[in-house]
């Protein structure tokens, strides 16, 4: 820890590194989220299948993931500043491919595959230096902040790139998102050159002293999360499972609630368990899940929309503590929890194409509830009968692995 990341004495949340990290999340993600929400519907407009759209969108995952582990190399090698850079660079360069209207499906897929690269180092150097940039005892908080940044670029990125599809060129609409990318350049100049960002996870690995990996630990943790992260993506890229309900109304309202249910989650987590703040997150999210496949569109489904909206927050932001938790360090949880969120939404897009076309959308969120329900019991089984040391109380002397 540096006295470049937050002052000595007076020890504030909003530090100056965080909302660097928080401006560049803001931009990254906004203008990911703008591509992923469109990428099926302008596919479609190509002429290519549900299917076909759904497979390049899984595409574009698998690029996101494939890159991760690669992140923190690049970070201890390079430092923050550059490896963040290359992340921008990457992803203002998938923008651009998306401007070659002579070749369409080239533009397409090349465009998706490297801004996925790009996002894929983003999400992880970005979570993994939260913990860095603030004092152990606000981490909470700081995640929290964090989450808001990330879900909120979310909630405008997706539904506003659904609206902007409709009143803009395809043309025009990349030159936005590509643009975009560059409004978040300058705050890398708040961002340290070298490593002073890589976490010492004093906060985060908390229960878990040695700093070592639990590998069964993080699987349980990570299935339930993937499958809400599916349920996510499928939202976010075909809308709520009811005949004539606007797509972009209801993703609003889902992720504006995500955002609350990730920031006050986060926040708890200074105080509480998070196996039971994610054991209250998987059981709203599940309960919701349910309405939403058998709702019609109108009031009733927004509310089920605001509450999964809620519970997917809350999941995100208790497992990301957990995952930093059983890994042992930040750089590890960032790679484990992110790979896991973008494997879910990227597998959304399979699962989308095929659900939707041969079981119908109610039925497709009915299988994802069942999956969610095993993968739930099996979180809140393993951790109950093993009674590791994440449940007990936070240690007075935690460790420090930077890793």
């Amino acid at each position: 820890m540096t006295a470049s990341a937050y002052p000595p004495k007076v020890q504030r949340t909003l530090t100056p590194a965080l909302l660097a990290v928080m401006c560049i999340a803001l931009f990254g993600f906004g203008t990911f989220f703008l591509n992923y929400a469109t990428l099926v519907s302008i596919g479609v407009e190509m002429g290519l299948t549900a299917v076909t759209a759904g497979t390049v969108l899984t595409l574009m995952m698998i690029a996101v993931v494939v890159v991760q582990p690669l992140a923190p190399i690049l970070n201890n090698w390079l430092g923050p500043r550059l490896t963040f850079l290359i992340a921008l660079t990457l992803q203002a360069l998938g923008n651009f491919l998306g401007l070659l209207t002579h070749f369409p499906l080239f533009a397409l897929i090349s465009g998706s595959l490297i801004g996925g690269l790009g996002f894929g180092i983003l999400v992880v150097i970005g979570t993994a230096a939260v913990p860095s940039t603030v004092a152990p005892e606000r981490l909470g908080k700081a995640l929290g902040y964090f989450g808001v940044t990330t879900s909120g670029a979310t909630a405008i990125g997706a539904p506003s790139g659904l609206w902007l599809i409709n009143i803009m060129s395809a043309t025009g609409f990349r030159w936005l998102t590509f643009a975009l990318v560059l409004l978040a350049l300058p705050a890398l100049l708040a961002i340290p050159r070298q490593h002073s960002l890589r976490s010492t996870a004093a906060q985060a690995v908390r229960q878990n002293q040695n700093g070592r990996m639990h590998w069964g630990g993080l699987m349980t943790v990570l299935l339930p999360v993937a499958i809400v992260l599916t349920t996510l993506g499928l939202l976010l890229a075909f809308g709520p499972a009811a005949d004539n309900a606007s797509p972009a109304l209801y993703i609003v309202s889902m992720q504006l609630l995500a955002i609350a249910g990730r920031f006050l989650a986060s926040s708890s987590l200074d105080r509480r368990s998070p196996i039971t703040v994610m054991n209250a997150g998987l059981a709203i999210t599940l309960v919701s899940l349910i309405f939403i496949a058998l709702l019609p569109a109108g009031t009733a489904l927004m509310i089920a929309m605001m509450v999964l909206g809620f519970g997917i927050g809350t999941v995100q932001a208790s497992s990301l503590l957990l995952c930093f938790e059983q890994s042992g360090s930040t750089n590890r949880g960032s790679v484990a929890w992110n790979m896991t969120f973008d494997i879910g939404l990227g597998f959304a897009g399979l699962v989308g194409g095929f659900g939707f076309t041969y079981w119908g959308p109610a039925m497709t969120y009915i299988v994802c509830a069942i999956a969610l329900t095993v993968a739930g019991l099996f979180f809140a089984l393993s951790f109950l009968a093993a009674k590791t040391p994440e449940s007990q109380e936070t240690p007075t002397n935690p460790s420090t692995s930077t890793d």
